[in-house]
């Protein structure tokens, strides 16, 4: 990833594992210590320590994440940290402890909460204010953090667990990767793609935009230890078999319906584990282990007796409640069934996709051109700077073709920028033949800051293809991921660091060889269901599931009919409705993740191309009113704690952010040199500077040499 513009800033990042050098002193126990080099003194960055505790009922879990802050210094520090969360996220409440109070966050419109804090923060009053700028993307601040003082922040959440293929996945991102964000010409907003007839407007971003840069470390020297996790498991039915892809786990089976999941001791990353899960014999579970933050973690489970094509589930509250229906389409139909078809590959080829994601990608192309059928024709595009098509025209999947194609994928590489919507345009543009069904399959980390933008032009360009995202790496931008397969009417998956990207292709083309789903309606008859989510329930392949949410008025039991197209025939697939009374098993989460998916249903209108500023002013309105009414966090409402005591009159100290590490696998150069800023900590190829203490050219020393970043602007 590279910009077209920088500018260098003075501001370096040091590794400090001896004595104190102009004030930064190495902590007590003897771990290093992180400090920034600005304008000859040195500052130390706040230590940071993460415990993630969630509970898994059935396919609803909610989430307790502790952040520990302390500060290494010799004066008070204000400490931002900039961290990722499920993008179906229902950040529900946050807690500041300081000492031995622990105040209880309000909620407020994001204006109002700034406000309360920057006021905290003037008088020295030790604060917490945590803000989202992305439906994945939040921002924590603590204000006045003294020496030898730790502060914790305590911030709940919950989500529905996604069904893929038969299987539930609970993840926990854990690092934000670096984001690039194309410059723009004069007078335009930064990140939007230059438009061309018919494109959608670029949006004022304002909210939107995204947090100003932090400190990147490669991972030898963030804490090995920063995070702890612990996974309550009650499923509520036997559990089959459970895994982990991403982290060696610790497994304690209590009973066949219950496991408590912890990171095994002394584990590493990328060492899997799977448990065919039997009950144990009892005992105290193993003393936990800790691991580092550089990846998401991911667990898998099955359940026993859950092959259903549909199945509800439901929470009485006052009288009436609130319900979550999952189901699937059928997996077979004949192969004279399914149209010709146009595969477009695009393959992202920029800077942060060189080494194993481009080579993951790579193996994905091959399997899959092998997999095109007699009758399919295919393009490939590769985009970085800008898009490059490989063939004139659609080619014939003959033997001879393919071949080319995958010698023509082989010797791509990563570098440059990211600007996906040239790459979107190159595979959108091009008229397609009568009878062909285009199928765009779209590779890429999602490492980009004007995604709202892309998004809305992926929603005017495209027509009647579909489009599928594969999102490659460890910590890839899974709310882009999953965006681009919903608007472009697809299905998103992603392909992690050392899974065998084989699979992910055969996945792909078992799924465009079973029929679309389409036109789905559920007549819910007699029964009192209201508030539904998602509006348009999305078309489905095979092995996916959609999950609706509602509110009902009063329990019972009816008949719902779930209506839909299959291979272009009509189908009516009957549902018995059974509304409790009364509630068995915690669900209590269930209202929450409902008045989650009202705000995204509205953010979903507010991002579409045809609505009017006055349509959009309307949106903002009513989502505050949500956030507010629900105690969720939004695009426009943030939390907001203060404790009573001045333990700092005056509020004066730096403003400092914790260091993140390296996201594993991605390489030097998807880093910056600078971060470069508009009004508003909005990111540009062309800016001025970032005025801040720790935005700017960073850089990591270590043992007595200095590390520079190449080349990229970074904004989370």
């Amino acid at each position: 990833m590279k910009t077209k513009l920088y500018t260098r800033l003075g501001i370096a990042i040091a590794l400090l594992a001896g004595a104190s050098r102009g004030g930064a002193e190495p902590a007590g126990d003897g771990r290093p210590m992180l400090a920034a080099v600005v304008d000859g003194r040195e500052i130390a960055l706040p230590v940071l320590k993460v415990d993630v505790a969630a509970h898994i009922q059935g396919d609803l879990a909610t989430v307790t994440l502790t952040q520990q802050f302390a500060n290494d210094y010799t004066v008070p520090i204000h400490a931002r940290y900039v961290f990722p969360l499920p993008n179906n996220a229902a950040v529900y409440a946050m807690r500041l402890v300081s000492g031995d109070q622990m105040i209880e966050a309000e909620i407020r419109p994001k204006p109002e909460a700034r406000a309360v804090y920057e006021s905290a923060k003037k008088r020295g009053n030790q604060a917490a204010l945590l803000d989202q700028h992305r439906p994945n993307v939040f921002s924590q601040e603590v204000a006045n953090l003294v020496p030898g003082a730790p502060v914790r922040v305590e911030i709940e959440y919950a989500h529905a667990v996604e069904k893929s293929r038969g299987d539930y996945r609970f993840y926990l991102p854990t690092v934000v990767g670096p984001r690039y964000v194309p410059s723009a010409p004069p007078g335009e907003s930064a990140g939007a793609p230059t438009r061309e007839p018919g494109e959608p407007e670029a949006l004022e971003v304002g909210v939107w935009n995204l947090p100003a840069s932090s400190p990147v470390a490669p991972p030898e020297q963030v804490d090995r230890e920063r995070l702890g996790l612990r996974i309550e498991l009650d499923a509520g039915t036997p559990i089959r078999w459970l895994d982990s892809p991403t982290h060696q786990i610790a497994v304690e089976r209590p009973s066949e319906r219950r496991a408590v999941i912890d990171l095994a001791q002394g584990g590493r990353p990328g060492r899997p584990t799977r448990s065919e899960a039997k009950p144990s014999e009892g005992g105290p579970l193993q003393k936990a282990g800790r691991t580092q933050d550089d990846r998401d973690f991911e667990l898998h489970y099955r359940l026993a007796g859950d092959a259903v094509t549909a199945g509800i589930t439901s929470y009485a509250v006052d009288g009436g409640g609130y319900l979550s229906l999952l189901f699937e389409p059928p997996t077979r139909v004949a192969d004279e069934q399914i149209a010709r078809r146009e595969m477009v590959y695009v393959l992202d080829c920029s800077g942060s996709m060189a080494g194993k994601p481009l080579e993951a990608s790579k193996r994905f192309m091959r399997r899959s051109l092998a997999s095109l059928r007699p009758g399919d024709s295919f393009r490939i595009i590769r985009f970085s700077d800008s898009a490059n098509e490989w063939s004139a025209a659609p080619l014939p999947a003959t033997p001879d073709a393919i071949a080319a194609g995958i010698a023509y994928v082989d010797q791509l590489f990563g570098e440059g920028g990211t600007e996906m919507a040239s790459g979107i345009r190159a595979a959108l543009a091009p008229p397609v033949e009568a009878g062909t069904l285009r199928l765009v399959v779209f590779l890429t980390d999602g490492y980009i800051g004007n995604d709202i933008e892309i998004v809305r032009l992926l929603q005017a360009r495209r027509g009647d293809a579909r489009l599928f995202s594969l999102g490659i790496g460890s910590s890839v931008n899974r709310y882009l991921i999953q965006e681009m397969a919903r608007v472009g009417g697809g299905a998103a998956r992603i392909v992690r660091d050392g899974e065998d990207a084989d699979t992910a292709a055969d996945e792909l083309a078992e799924r465009l060889a079973s029929p679309v789903m389409t036109d789905i309606k559920i007549d819910w008859g007699s029964a009192p269901v209201t508030d539904v989510f998602p509006s348009r329930i999305p078309d489905l392949f095979a092995g996916q599931t959609v999950r609706v949410m509602a509110r009902y008025l009063a329990p019972g039991t009816w008949r719902a009919v779930i209506r839909a197209k299959i291979a272009g025939r009509s189908v009516a697939l009957p549902l018995d409705v059974e509304l409790s009374a009364g509630n068995a098993g915690d669900r209590s989460a269930l209202p929450i993740v409902w008045a989650r998916s009202q705000i995204e249903d509205r953010m979903i209108e507010y991002l579409s191309p045809a609505l009017s500023p006055r349509e959009r002013d309307a949106i903002e309105r009513e989502v505050t009113e949500l956030g507010i009414a629900h105690r969720l966090l939004t695009q426009w409402t943030s939390f907001v704690a203060v404790a009573k005591p001045v333990v700092n009159p005056g509020g004066q100290g730096a403003d400092a952010d914790v260091a993140v590490p390296q996201a594993h696998g991605v390489p030097d150069t998807a880093y910056p040199l600078g971060a470069l800023r508009v009004a508003g900590n909005g990111f540009t190829g062309h800016a001025g500077p970032e005025p801040a203490v720790w935005l700017g050219l960073l850089a990591i020393a270590a043992a007595g040499g200095v590390r520079w970043r190449r080349n990229a602007i970074r904004a989370h």
